[in-house]
């Protein structure tokens, strides 16, 4: 490792402004002395980082071609966007479409953290979902609430983080961040920008325009993007069900200064409408409607947020950040369905037909406060402290409603899944990097949070326990956890640019308000008599235990990392536990505990070469790769997770024109095959999915100062393949082995991109 660290800076030199590398694991174009937030929560050198990150800022998301939320994952090995391409069920009013969670190393859904600007983002609901027992599915639309156009920047931390950002990040954090006013500014009174692109592969078109002001202390800046589009291609013989999609978001920010204090305020509103005619669910093996099946999702949210920035010149602290906020996010699915007559030897028989319309909604609102003091002291050259410490406070409260018109069922006004709920968090934490001589560095830290969850009970849920005679089951308790999560980083800089290091982290994550309080009947599931979901005000949190080992280092000539890890998962929560109990119907009580217990464990390394440092007639040419193993097992039942992507590897070449007017990069992606799986958690085989590998070519050109062009041509090959994440999403009561031509992943298409700034 040491000889790699003298290759790739074997003397000291001035080290160009920007640089690329296939990944810190994976992204695509990275700057040398690039600094990272998300590790620390605050801001560090990659090379002074511990730790495994993914940093993508907006060059890099234009540079991929990025037209949805898995954009900023596309080539990192251990960081997925399972993806539903619409469930093939009859009852299709249960599933959703697109990207319903974050894979970090085999962890997803709710437990990993998600902020955007620091605000939580909701959770991933799941009582509606008729595979919630794999941990699989979402009965919402999951956890994506964002147009990317809006990204200036994605971080993600890999592994345990609670001890900086509380419950939820057991196995990880993905923190967007939107532009600043600067981002247009970029050091004048005014700026604007206009932008438009197009994705071939579901025919899209999305433009984004905007502009910034400055006057003395004070800056404005307002942004939009808008985008219009079909269902995403697939590359078999049976076409995807046809979608058509609208999105707005707009986005405006605020900044004024006076004297050592920076106040800074945000607005920002998004809605997304989709609307899709899933024909798959009308010829599908559990035809539960014959006629059509009509499906229409709408997400809405806003947020409004005031942040207060203080620097003195001399004080008790170096920098006291504190953010004031408000956000609300909702939900909702409408269904329309029928079926036709029951025809007998040509004749329709009256009154055999069937209609219905349902109605699924979640409302999550938060509101919340949070305050980070810095200050650093000590001697740089002997033992130097960079101290931090830090109180969050949120208060969110979350319901869901679900309507359902049936003509051969009475009507049901509210067949609400769980009890509306108050859920509050209380967070301390400390950290402190002691630097010792410039090259050891102790990094501990500790957080205490306290979290209060209060379920709410309404008439309609009180209705649907009596109406399920649920063994007479009493109406959910309120939930009380404190929780400790302690973080220690070990790091050693022999030189400059090499860095060892080891982590260890313990990870939490609260039940959800919605697995404390879940309550839904699941009807007939290919020819059982189906369950019934009953609460369970006894689970506790879920706890883990990460570690990781490593190195990194950076030069002139490139950079490289490499890592190994094992993190061990207690009480993990699982939905869908069969109790062995019946109703009169002879439908299974089916519920939620903690019974888990579950290792994940694998390497990551990848690096990136500029063959100019070795080769002066090869100035700009780059190569880099990247691959990433993960392996996890449940422990308790001695099975593999389905939840773990198998084996990733990128490389690629490329060349940037050293004056920054051109540049162009050839991706190849190997994907190995699906060997590791629990076919327990479906109602059969699951499909596995073979190796696939697929070639993209990205390209970029500025002609002027003003002007650039992105390009992107992928799967140059037109493999056909399927990604695990959409196999093992379900297809509902069809499970894995409902996998057709239709859940492939899309074939060969191109975007384009151009951006105008003034």
């Amino acid at each position: 490792m040491a000889a790699i660290g003298m290759a790739l800076h074997p003397a000291p030199a001035a080290e160009p402004e920007e640089d690329s590398v296939a990944g810190d694991e994976g992204s695509v174009v990275q700057d040398l002395d690039e600094i990272v937030v998300v590790g620390t929560r605050t801001e560090q050198r990659w090379i002074d980082a511990s730790g495994t990150t993914l940093r993508a800022d907006q060059e890099e998301l234009l540079r991929t071609g990025s037209q949805d939320l898995s954009g900023f994952a596309k080539y990192d090995p251990t960081v997925t966007l399972p993806f539903d391409f619409g469930s093939g069920d009859g009852a299709f009013a249960y599933g959703q479409s697109g990207y319903g969670s974050i894979n970090i190393r085999g962890a997803e859904g709710n437990r990993i953290a998600i902020e955007l600007d620091g605000v939580r983002q909701p959770p991933q609901y799941v009582s509606t979902s008729f595979d919630m027992g794999s941990g699989d599915g979402a009965g919402g639309i999951g956890r994506d609430y964002f147009d990317p156009a809006m990204f200036d920047l994605v971080e993600v931390l890999k592994g345990g983080a609670s001890a900086l950002y509380g419950s939820d990040a057991l196995g990880g954090v993905v923190a967007f961040s939107t532009p600043e006013p600067e981002s247009i500014l970029k050091g004048k009174d005014h700026g604007a920008l206009l932008r438009t692109q197009y994705f071939s592969v579901n025919e899209s078109i999305a433009g984004q325009v905007g502009g910034a002001v400055k006057k003395g202390n004070t800056s404005v800046m307002f942004l939009y993007a808008g985008r219009h589009g079909e269902e995403t291609a697939n590359n078999g013989v049976e076409p995807p069900n046809p979608m058509d999609f609208t999105s707005h978001s707009a986005l405006v920010k605020a900044e004024h200064a006076m004297g050592d204090h920076l106040f800074k305020l945000a607005l920002e509103v998004f809605d997304r409408e989709a609307s899709t005619d899933v024909r798959s669910a009308v010829v599908s093996d559990f035809p539960v409607f014959t006629d059509y099946v009509y499906n229409d999702q709408f997400l809405e949210r806003q947020r409004a947020s005031l942040k207060w920035i203080y620097t003195p010149q001399a004080g008790l602290v170096d920098h006291l950040d504190t953010h004031l906020y408000w956000q609300h996010a909702g939900s909702r699915s409408d269904n329309d369905s029928a079926s036709k007559p029951l025809v007998i030897g040509g004749i329709p028989f009256p009154g055999t037909e069937r209609t219905r319309q349902q109605r699924i909604t979640f409302d999550t609102d938060i509101v919340g406060l949070s305050s980070v003091a810095r200050r650093d002291f000590g001697s740089e050259a002997e033992v130097l402290h960079s101290a931090m410490a830090g109180v969050d406070f949120s208060l969110e409260t979350s319901e869901n409603k679900y309507t359902r018109r049936d003509s051969s069922s009475p009507d049901e006004s509210n067949r609400t899944a769980f009890a509306p709920t108050d859920t509050t968090r209380v967070g301390f934490f400390l950290q402190d990097e002691i630097k010792i001589h410039r090259q050891f560095f102790i990094t501990p830290g500790l957080r205490l949070d306290w979290q209060g969850i209060n379920p709410n009970p309404n008439q309609a849920y009180l209705d649907r326990l009596d109406d399920l005679a649920l063994f007479a089951q009493e109406p959910p308790s309120d939930y009380e956890n404190f929780s400790l999560s302690p973080r220690l980083n070990l790091a050693w800089k022999p030189v400059e640019y090499v860095q060892w290091y080891g982590t260890y982290a313990h990870g939490v994550r609260n039940p959800s308000a919605e697995e404390l309080s879940m309550i839904f009947d699941h009807p007939t599931s290919g020819g059982g008599e189906g369950t019934v979901t009953v609460p369970n005000p006894s689970l506790k949190e879920e706890e883990s235990d990460a570690f990781e080992l490593g190195m990194k280092t950076e030069g002139s000539a490139g950079r490289f990392q490499a890592s190994v890890f094992y993190t061990h998962y207690r009480n993990f929560i699982e939905n869908g536990v069969g109790t062995d109990q019946f109703n009169d119907l002879n439908q299974e009580y089916v519920t939620t505990v903690n019974r888990g217990e579950a290792e994940i464990y694998g390497f990551e390394l990848g690096g990136m070469y500029q063959l100019g440092h070795a080769w002066a007639k090869a100035e700009g040419w780059q190569v880099g790769a990247a691959t990433g193993k993960t392996i996890g097992n449940n422990l308790t039942d001695d099975v593999p997770l389905n939840t773990i992507e198998p084996w990733k590897t990128v490389g690629f070449v490329g060349y940037e024109d050293p004056d920054g007017r051109y540049g162009a990069r050839l991706t190849g992606t190997y994907v190995a095959k699906v060997e590791r799986v629990d076919d327990t958690t479906n109602q059969s085989t699951f499909f596995r999915p073979p190796a696939w590998f697929t070639l993209d070519l990205a390209a970029w050109w500025q002609p002027t100062e003003t002007l650039a062009i992105h390009a992107g041509f992928n799967n140059i090959l037109d493999e056909k393949y399927w990604q695990w994440g959409s196999v093992r999403r379900g297809n509902g009561h069809l499970g894995g082995d409902g996998t057709t031509d239709r859940s492939t992943a899309p074939g060969r298409n191109f975007s384009l991109s151009v951006t105008k700034t003034f």
